[in-house]
């Protein structure tokens, strides 16, 4: 599946999202830290040093995950901004265990930061990371890429989930 290669067509030919994920991910990030040194909240009931190893552990495997599926991407030629057309389907390393290996890591980097700092806030602004990610991009994303790769794309959509 992964093979599936098409022209691009630069003329209305993308996911039409416009306010790209790291945008979002960066407010996210930045709102949770302001939240933070404003209004202190700490995540309650586990200790310091299992918070911290689990929170650091969480924000890197993220990292390693949404680059994994990012350096695919690169190497492959295919354009990671969701406002360029898709010229590949891939369905090959993180994108075999995840349609949306990117969004996982930036959910699992907020997440495991916010444990890994002892924020609540923090961990918080997974929320509406993830409520953007899945009302939004993911539904419009999904719709162009069944448009785009059709038949190929549904049988990629049936075998791999969304998330994890």
């Amino acid at each position: 599946m992964d093979t599936t290669t098409l022209p691009d067509n630069p003329v209305h030919d993308s996911p039409g999202v416009y306010v790209k994920p790291p945008r979002i991910f960066a407010f996210c990030l930045i709102a949770g830290l302001a939240l933070e040194y404003a209004l202190p909240f700490a995540v309650p009931a586990i200790p310091k040093t299992a918070r911290l190893v689990i929170g650091t552990v969480l924000a890197v495997a993220g990292f390693a995950f949404m680059m994994w599926g990012h350096t695919l991407f690169t190497r492959l030629g295919v354009n990671v901004k969701t406002i360029l057309p898709a010229s590949r389907l891939v369905a090959t390393g993180a994108y075999r265990r995840s349609r949306n290996p990117m969004y996982v890591g930036f959910l699992a980097i907020l997440a495991g930061a916010g444990l890994a700092l002892g924020s609540l806030w923090l961990v918080l602004t997974a929320v509406p990371m993830a409520l953007y990610l899945g009302l939004y991009v993911v539904p419009r994303e999904e719709a162009y890429l069944a448009r785009r790769f059709g038949a190929d794309y549904e049988t990629y959509r049936r075998t791999v989930r969304r998330w994890l």
